[in-house]
């Protein structure tokens, strides 16, 4: 026998074991879990703003496989009309939460409270919920959007929804720098998707497609998030309270109504998790400058306890449709009450 031949044989062996295990680690994953979505092209586009680092571009790019219409104002909401005699107008301001990540434009948290409080409007008024969503923002860069858009938008509620990763932030000047006079970016690669870039990115896109690969990504991605370190936590949490101040002067010179909404981790609807300290604290922030809140974890937590499953986009993190629709059903009482407050 030729030499080395028996550690051939070995490292044939290793590796038809490996693929063996991988395969059918991939098949357990897919069967617990689910199995990941793919992406298509066009994604995201954004380009500078001074105000906010970025924001999206006009036009229609996917979220997955849904397609996504961005209005001429940059927004993810059909293009805003005039006001109407009759008409509620409420803006959210939101991450990729309220923009609807990995959901088709009427699956939105948006779209879906529009509908619940036309639906459940005994005076007969007209609602129309402004999506502002932008996909990782942050509270700093929702007041940005604010401050630039709040007078043309003209609402009579503004809903700024928390999630507790907002505690981190963006460097907004520095992103700006980076990307101003480049045009038209990819938000996923921050460059064009083109030559090399586009091989980098469906190299990207098959890796992803890996139920197993995903899993193990998003452990290690899930534990950096969930060890926040308490310095991160209290320098956020010390953020934030001169945020609620700007954000209630501001819905004052606009003549709205502020409302503090907390979007739950979906970690947290299983039980303790290292988020619930962290946002009762930023509930009680809230109420302490008299904004009123809701905290949107009950209608889920009971979804998740009835299915066995919780109500998010497997490997993603965001919300199903149903999620949103939770969500929007338990937001809608607080809205009505807060416009019979102001029309009193």
């Amino acid at each position: 026998m030729p030499a080395g031949s028996p550690w051939r044989g070995r490292l044939l062996a290793l590796a038809i074991s490996l693929g063996i295990s991988f395969l059918m680690g991939e098949i357990l994953v897919r069967l617990v879990i689910g199995s990941p979505l793919s992406e298509r092209l066009p994604v995201l586009h954004m380009r500078a703003n001074e105000h906010r680092g970025w924001e999206m571009v006009e036009g229609v790019h996917y979220t997955y496989h849904h397609p996504a219409f961005v209005n001429s104002l940059g927004l993810r909401n059909p293009e805003v009309a005039p006001r109407q005699p009759n008409e509620v107008r409420v803006l959210m301001l939101g991450d990729s939460l309220v923009y609807g990540q990995g959901v088709g434009d009427d699956e939105t948290l948006p779209f879906a409270l529009q509908e619940v409080c036309e639906a459940s409007d005994a005076d007969g008024r007209s609602w129309t919920v402004i999506n502002s969503g932008h996909r990782a923002y942050d509270t700093r860069q929702e007041l940005g959007l604010l401050d630039q858009m709040g007078s043309e938008l003209d609402p009579d509620i503004v809903v700024m929804c928390w999630y507790w990763n907002d505690l981190t932030e963006r460097e907004i000047e520095r992103m700006y720098q980076r990307i101003r006079g480049r045009g038209e970016l990819a938000f996923d690669t921050g460059s064009r998707i083109e030559g090399w870039a586009k091989v980098q990115w469906w190299s990207h896109e098959l890796l992803r497609r890996s139920a197993l690969a995903m899993y193990l990504h998003d452990l290690v991605d899930r534990s950096q998030a969930e060890n926040m370190s308490p310095a991160v936590i209290e320098a956020g949490l010390a953020k934030l309270a001169g945020y609620l101040e700007r954000f209630v002067a501001r819905c004052d010179e606009l003549g709205a109504l502020p409302l503090f909404c907390v979007i739950p981790d979906p970690g947290a609807l299983l039980g303790p998790h290292a988020s619930t300290d962290v946002v009762d604290r930023a509930l009680r922030m809230a109420q302490e400058q008299g904004i009123p809140t809701v905290h949107l974890a009950s209608g889920l937590e009971a979804y998740s306890q009835e299915n066995g499953r919780l109500p998010v986009i497997p490997f993603d993190g965001h919300y199903l449709p149903e999620g949103n629709r939770i969500m929007a059903e338990a937001l809608a009482p607080e809205l009505s009450r807060s416009i019979g407050a102001l029309q009193d």
